[in-house]
């Protein structure tokens, strides 16, 4: 991750992310695809100047309407995933117990897609690292299907990966226990995210 040219880098982005807080849900789409390239090589230095950034993602996440965002402002739904991986990426960097599990995880790919929106997105646990963002990839060692906010609800821990599967919220493409070492990373990152 590239560093900062000045704390008042840091400063300028941290005050464009209040006021995105407080903006409503179609200023926040108009906003989103043009500002979220600008967190995404400061993720580490906005999570020391905000540890509460995490949690208000999440937060205003889950009181979204995804699939109508992803539906109607597929640049927008796409910003917003691009921006929370990489807040995912830079908070399993700043916590070696997550970093430790990401790691012990192994390497897996993921891709998951939306059956009632255009949202489709990826992420990738290799060597410690996790990266995320919209777009499928090439490859995948699973694949996640479900409705907009179930995929939304299973990134921030509202519904337990397992017991999602279980209830046949979703369906997962793939080698089971994959699927079980993947749910033990998800499960802390949904933590993380809530600041547990």
């Amino acid at each position: 991750m590239s560093k900062p040219k000045t704390a008042g880098e840091v400063e300028e982005l941290k005050s464009e992310i209040e006021a995105m807080f407080k903006m409503s849900d179609k200023e926040l789409m108009e906003k989103l695809p043009s500002f979220a390239p600008k967190v995404k090589g400061k993720a580490l230095e906005l999570l020391t100047a905000m540890p509460d950034l995490p949690q208000r993602l999440v937060k205003r996440l889950e009181e979204s309407d995804v699939k109508k965002t992803a539906v109607e402002v597929p640049k927008a739904s796409d910003a917003f995933t691009e921006m929370l991986w990489a807040v995912i990426s830079a908070l399993v960097e700043k916590k070696p117990d997550l970093k430790e599990v990401v790691k012990t995880a192994g390497d897996i790919k993921i891709n998951y897609e939306a059956i009632d929106s255009p949202m489709k997105g990826h992420y990738e646990l290799k060597e410690g690292k996790i990266t995320g963002g919209p777009g499928l990839s090439e490859t995948q060692d699973l694949k996640v299907t479900g409705p907009s906010d179930v995929l939304v609800k299973l990134t921030t821990g509202t519904i337990d990966s397992t017991s999602g599967f279980m209830q046949g919220l979703y369906k997962l493409e793939g080698n089971l226990t994959t699927g079980m070492r993947l749910a033990t990373v998800t499960k802390k990152i949904a933590e993380a995210l809530k600041g547990q």
